[in-house]
């Protein structure tokens, strides 16, 4: 008997409906952990929030910081929520003529948004990490935490973007292709 002295590759024999179905499970597990950060976000803002109001009325000071923090947590929960709005296809947009268009062209119009919302998130992706670096040498007021951690929300809201608009272009295309083969 015979042995290939070449390794043998898993995913060269794997149909293309299990590789599918195996990134369709990667994803629904990045999306989880996107939505249990954006849980915990909203979380730690209402109870940052609760500590300000109790704080207000039972001590003779209330702290400096809850409400810088709360902000920050603000700011990431938009972030980590970005993009699971987009996969969800539940930002805000505008329908005025689109359900008046054939399966085909609803598909054509949503891979059209993604792509270009993609484009721009891609464009702007550069001035994000541009803008980020001056927190470097910046510590907010209350916290004095470096600045780069609030700054770098807008990298990781623009690398969401992309990566999601992407998806869902990719899921357009996809939408595409069985709505033009009926």
């Amino acid at each position: 008997m015979a042995v290939s002295s070449k390794p043998r590759n898993p995913t060269a024999s794997m149909p293309a409906s299990t590789a599918i179905s195996r990134l369709n499970a990667c994803l629904r597990g990045i999306d989880r952990l996107f939505a249990l950060l954006a849980i915990i976000t909203l979380l730690a803002i209402a109870a940052v929030v609760m500590l300000q109001v109790v704080s207000r009325f039972t001590l003779p000071s209330s702290p400096v910081w809850t409400e810088e923090l709360s902000r920050y947590l603000f700011i990431y929960l938009i972030v980590l929520s970005s993009g699971l709005v987009i996969r969800q296809n539940r930002h805000v947009r505008l329908e005025l003529f689109q359900h008046a268009l054939s399966p085909r062209y609803q598909a054509v119009y949503q891979a059209l948004c993604h792509l270009l919302t993609g484009a721009f998130a891609a464009y702007i992706l550069p001035y994000a990490w541009t803008y980020a670096m001056i927190g470097r040498w910046q510590t907010s007021p209350a916290l004095e935490v470096p600045m780069v951690w609030i700054f770098l929300s807008m990298v990781v809201f623009f690398a969401l973007t992309v990566v999601y608009s992407t998806l869902g272009a990719i899921s357009a295309f996809s939408d595409l292709r069985t709505s033009g083969a009926r």
